[in-house]
């Protein structure tokens, strides 16, 4: 038994990771209800321009849907699912999050309990020395590279049961917000940079990557060097990690009643703060407060040094990643704008929209597996973080570009 613990488990976790980006990648990418109309018109068109879905227009735009389309698995459940009257649609929603949550919690003390976590922690290794995190961190970071809700998960069970303190647990879900977006990099910089160029693509994917790598590094070593110095936590993680050894040791044979009894409090703490959550943003959805954000928020912010055309694009991108993309496809087209501009226009709209996705899809699950405050500081701060990283790693290509 002991053996198959050894060898299954870790087999089945790794298999698991790379199953779990579906979800995820149709949040992030799916398609939109909103159409844009893209056309060389005056700024004044943006307005009238919202509630419409961009169509191609030329052959880069043909392209990029087509390459889109290559890239979609398992789209049959989704539209189905996307049928659906929206009170139905989102209960099946909350339902998902729920069954998807409780599964990083089970998994995170299965690796636990078994004693697997060590074999996995060694692909993780330099990640969580550079740190100085416990290695019991190590396998949320795989699974990060999939689903970031498990393996916030993970993390969170593992430090009610005493694995790790509250330093690790903050600085690891900043690194797992870094890492789930590697999730959506595949789906979203392939497609376009097939139909953009080669060279979009090297310049797409390499911020994105740089402003990742840099966001990871840089969170290690803040905590590695300054927070660790406040010890806060500490010897309390110390006492419970001996404590649950003993306790391991003491049950042996009774895998799943140990598993069960560790992850009932973290269970116990999703029900009570994802269903009021999912409930609030659901309503502010349903009344059109989120598509009001995606309308206004663009308007706020407007960049003198990108081309007008940029007024168009970021709204159709405040609505799908996609949706935006097709719309700075179309203008390539037609002349307006060149391949270069066009890449930095989607990643300026990337920072200005992504609150907006945040906001309407990540918060829930802060919430459940945080708590209230800390759920709501986390998700807004690796926002923030998330955002400034990418716009230095920008700065640096449009000097390279100019």
């Amino acid at each position: 038994m002991r053996i198959l613990r050894y060898t299954v488990l870790p087999v089945l976790f790794l298999c698991l990771c790379c199953s779990f980006s579906g979800a995820a990648n149709t949040r992030e990418n799916g398609p939109s209800k909103v159409e844009v109309s893209t056309t060389r018109d005056s700024p004044k068109s943006v307005r009238s321009s919202h509630g419409k879905r961009v169509r191609p227009e030329g052959e880069t735009g043909k392209t990029l849907v087509a390459e889109r389309h290559k890239g979609e698995s398992g789209g049959g459940y989704e539209s189905w699912k996307r049928r659906l009257p929206f009170w139905p649609r989102k209960g099946l929603m909350l339902f998902e999050l729920m069954v998807v949550i409780s599964i990083g919690v089970l998994i995170g003390q299965m690796l636990e309990v078994s004693g697997c976590i060590r074999m996995l922690s060694w692909l993780t290794l330099p990640l969580t020395g550079l740190g100085k995190v416990s290695r019991h961190a190590g396998p949320a970071y795989l699974m990060a590279f999939q689903s970031g809700a498990v393996a916030n998960s993970m993390l969170v069970s593992q430090r009610d049961s005493g694995q790790i303190c509250n330093r690790e647990l903050y600085t690891s879900v900043y690194v797992v917000s870094a890492l789930s977006l590697f999730a959506h990099l595949p789906t979203f910089v392939v497609p376009i940079g097939v139909a953009f160029g080669w060279e979009a693509t090297v310049a797409l994917f390499g911020v994105r990557f740089s402003a990742i790598a840099i966001q990871v590094v840089v969170t290690m070593l803040v905590s590695r060097f300054i927070f660790s110095r406040l010890q806060i936590g500490e010897q309390l993680k110390i006492e419970q990690q001996v404590h649950a050894v003993r306790e391991s040791r003491r049950k042996q044979g009774k895998f799943w009643s140990s598993v069960w009894n560790r992850s009932r409090k973290t269970l116990t703490r999703l029900l009570l703060y994802l269903l009021p959550t999912f409930v609030v943003m659901t309503t502010l959805e349903y009344y059109g407060a989120f598509k009001w954000l995606a309308a206004a928020m663009p308007q706020l912010f407007t960049f003198q040094f990108l081309p007008p055309q940029s007024l168009l694009v970021i709204p159709a991108q405040a609505l799908s990643l996609y949706n935006g993309a097709i719309a700075a496809a179309n203008f390539i087209d037609s002349g307006a704008i060149t391949t270069h501009q066009a890449v930095i226009i989607i990643l300026f709209g990337s920072m200005v929209t992504a609150p907006v996705r945040t906001l309407r899809h990540a918060l829930p699950t802060y919430v459940a597996v945080l708590g209230a405050r800390p759920g709501l500081i986390m998700a807004v701060s690796a926002q923030v973080f998330r955002m400034f990283f990418l716009l230095l790693c920008t700065g640096v290509l449009m000097m390279y570009w100019h």
